[in-house]
């Protein structure tokens, strides 16, 4: 007689089938990884960018309450009100305690006074000026409802976003 699996630990993340997650492929729909494992962009101990294994990739719930949220570079990221991201202070912060102007985690981080290059692929208003090493949401909306998604990742509990913020999927 086999023994029933255990399952997956608990989860902080509620994604939209659509969210981006920042995968060793490049940004893919948290929706097209269900069921599969992939390596997440995410910061390690010492505080460099590196992978880490996403694992236990399912659907939380087929229908939930979502929020929008909005970056200053007009991106949209749409997930569960319960969904944990990280504050820019480095605590945890749930989607339903984000407002207009909220600061979060940056993924992505640069050295003190780094400039960002004038170049298209930057939004007009952040290009020649220095980079802010967090997320400043620019708007908050209802997002209606739909399935949420969520994982587990192995070492450092956490990974980002294309939205540009950090989220936890959950706390070690």
């Amino acid at each position: 007689m086999e023994k029933p699996k255990k399952p997956p630990p608990p989860t902080n993340s509620r994604l939209s089938g659509s969210a981006l997650v920042e995968t060793i492929d490049g940004p893919v729909e948290i929706l097209t990884l269900v069921g599969k494992v992939m390596p997440v962009t995410t910061r390690l101990a010492d505080g460099t960018i590196g992978f880490r294994m996403m694992i236990n990739i399912r659907e939380l719930a087929a229908e939930a309450p979502l929020v929008q949220f909005r970056n200053e570079e007009g991106q949209t990221l749409r997930v569960g009100h319960d969904h944990l991201f990280v504050a820019a202070d480095g605590s945890p912060i749930a989607a339903e305690s984000v407002e207009e102007g909220t600061e979060l985690a940056s993924g992505w981080s640069y050295p003190e006074g780094y400039i960002v290059p004038d170049a298209p692929e930057y939004a007009e208003h952040l290009r020649g000026k220095a980079f802010r090493n967090t997320i400043r949401i620019a708007g908050r909306e209802d997002g209606g409802t739909g399935p949420v998604y969520g994982a587990t990742v192995k070492q450092t509990a956490s990974y980002f976003l294309t939205f540009g913020a950090c989220s936890l999927a959950q706390i070690v």
